[in-house]
């Protein structure tokens, strides 16, 4: 199943920050076959999500940041409604029974993002996709997020209320979402997606396969590395400085060296490394805690 998107560094927004996006480049969810609902749904739940309401409002919001979700939200029939610890609120309007979602698993997500004015300032129709892979439990984007998604299954609809320190906080985000502004994340959460490999503390998902190369010598790539208590340790996409594997080396953890070692020019990876495959005991500075996983996103340029 193919996923048009708006931009490679699109995904370069789940380090936190909301961008400017261009057109042109394609990522690819292989097979249909690799998108199943969480354990214990039923596969004909897979896209039972189809509330009119909700889809009316998806489609009025395609073309304009105009439209004020304070217009509509009236017609919303919420079905249940719960607030945890932390102070997110979640407001289902279709909510379904099975296995909550799990921490290192990737979603098919529709959404959009407004303030509580209404006003809609992102969601996946302006990357021109029909839903964006995201990986639970990475801090891929604000805190909110992971902690709703938890409580949540495949086929849910929602209204999700996230506190201003569980969003962008006391800094806000330049002109687009003031200082200690609370978000709005209306949220459809479409499929599970199976990973393409996962042996041996390596798990990946290979959203573009690209070309393969008679030569590994070297291999040039973009990444952004995130843990479960951190963002964007590193993002090359923010610095616009690529890293160069060359054969041998041995500066980079062992299981994002196996991975680099097989490398395709073009090829784009949601990757998580088990701790014993990334920083071990020993963690990394202060950056990365002993005994933590490491998610990557991966982009590989070039391969000679």
């Amino acid at each position: 199943m193919k996923i048009g998107i708006g931009i490679l560094i699109c995904i370069a927004l789940y380090g936190c920050d909301l961008v400017e996006r261009k057109e042109g480049e394609n990522l690819q969810i292989k097979n249909q076959e690799n998108i199943e609902p969480a354990s214990g749904m039923d596969s004909t739940r897979l896209n039972v999500a189809d509330s009119a309401v909700f889809e009316s409002v998806m489609s009025q919001a395609e073309d304009t940041v105009n439209i004020s979700l304070l217009e509509v939200e009236d017609e919303f029939e919420y079905v249940y409604t719960t607030e945890l610890k932390s102070g997110v609120k979640i407001k289902w309007i279709e909510r379904n029974t099975g296995a909550k979602i799990r921490s290192d698993e990737m979603l098919l997500l529709e959404y959009r993002l407004s303030l509580p004015d209404g006003r809609i300032i992102d969601g996946n129709n302006k990357m021109k996709m029909p839903y964006v892979p995201f990986v639970v439990g990475y801090n891929m984007q604000q805190k909110g997020w992971d902690l709703a998604l938890r409580e949540m299954c495949v086929g849910d609809v929602a209204k999700i209320e996230i506190p201003s320190q569980l969003a962008y906080g006391a800094k806000g985000l330049g002109s687009i979402i003031p200082p200690n502004t609370d978000n709005w994340l209306f949220l459809k959460i479409h499929g599970v997606v199976n990973p393409d490999y996962d042996q041996d503390g390596i798990k990946y998902w290979e959203l573009e396969s690209g070309e393969e190369s008679t030569s590994q010598n070297r291999v040039k790539f973009h990444m952004i590395a995130s843990t479960k208590n951190k963002a964007n340790i590193f993002n090359t996409y923010a610095s616009n400085f690529p890293l160069t594997y060359a054969s041998g080396q041995k500066n980079y953890p062992r299981g994002l060296e196996q991975v680099l070692k097989k490398a395709k020019k073009g090829q784009y990876l949601f990757l998580i490394l088990d701790s014993d495959m990334a920083y071990g005991s020993k963690g990394y500075t202060d950056l990365i805690q002993a005994n933590e996983s490491v998610f990557y996103n991966l982009k590989i340029i070039d391969v000679e």
